[in-house]
């Protein structure tokens, strides 16, 4: 069973240090992406020492490293799909104030491979009219602020949720059109206005289909409102009572 700790403070300055050298070395590298930071307050870490609870469809798989949960999907398999949720207690979704992951994209460019694909931040929420999903995709964000939509191989990105625009597989959100892929039309911030009285139910991540070839870590999926924050953490290292994922030790 996973276990709940409260992360050291030694912890978050570290993470924000090597999101800093991440954004620096981006700086020299064509086309790079940014580090988008959140704001790293203390938060209690959820750790994650099995693959528990992922589901995974078709031939995709999920394997556990010690930096992070590892998804993929064969190349040409449009119907793989990798996919987490947890459950939180209903809260307003005005008081939420941090969405935010981590990912590295592995996979190299070829006949069958998705280039722009990563897995996507699902935030599960309840509306007058019904249970729905939110979702945001980092290649739509790329495009968003004008880089090129393809991420970077090989680098560790955090991707603040908050910042990019989200779409709907759902009929049950006011002011959102349900697509199945995007674009997508409005921000968080502007879901909530159109949705007062929505609530937020869970959060997970989504490596969907038509999304072949791709191969990613994920990590650090943090969720927080105005009085909690949440941090989920996957790493071999817990099983061995090692508190530090592999890419930061």
């Amino acid at each position: 069973m996973d276990r709940n700790a409260k992360i050291s403070r030694s912890r978050r300055p570290l993470l924000a240090a090597a999101v800093v050298m991440t954004a620096a070395a981006g700086l020299a590298v064509a086309n790079a992406q940014p580090a988008l930071a959140s704001s790293h307050r203390p938060c209690t870490v959820v750790k994650h020492s099995n693959t528990n609870g992922v589901v995974k469809v078709g031939t995709g798989t999920a394997t556990l490293g010690a930096d992070g949960l590892k998804v993929a999907t064969a190349p040409s398999k449009n119907d793989d799909k990798v996919s987490w949720r947890a459950n939180v207690r209903p809260v307003a979704a005005n008081t939420v104030n941090e969405l935010s992951y981590e990912t590295v994209k592995l996979d190299q460019a070829g006949a069958g491979v998705n280039d722009a694909a990563l897995p996507a931040y699902h935030i599960y929420v309840k509306t007058p009219a019904g249970e729905g999903t939110l979702v945001f995709e980092p290649y739509w964000y790329l495009g968003q602020i004008g880089l090129p939509s393809n991420p970077q191989r090989g680098l560790r990105t955090e991707w603040n949720v908050l910042q990019g625009k989200l779409w709907t597989p759902s009929t049950t959100i006011t002011g959102l059109t349900k697509t199945a892929g995007g674009a997508p039309e409005k921000t968080f911030a502007q879901v909530v206005a159109d949705n007062p009285k929505m609530t937020v139910t869970g959060i997970g991540f989504g490596l969907g289909t038509y999304n072949p070839g791709t191969t990613a870590i994920i990590d650090e999926q943090r969720f927080a409102t105005r009085t909690s924050c949440t941090d989920h953490q996957w790493s071999t290292g817990f099983r061995n009572g090692v508190f530090w994922p592999g890419w930061l030790r």
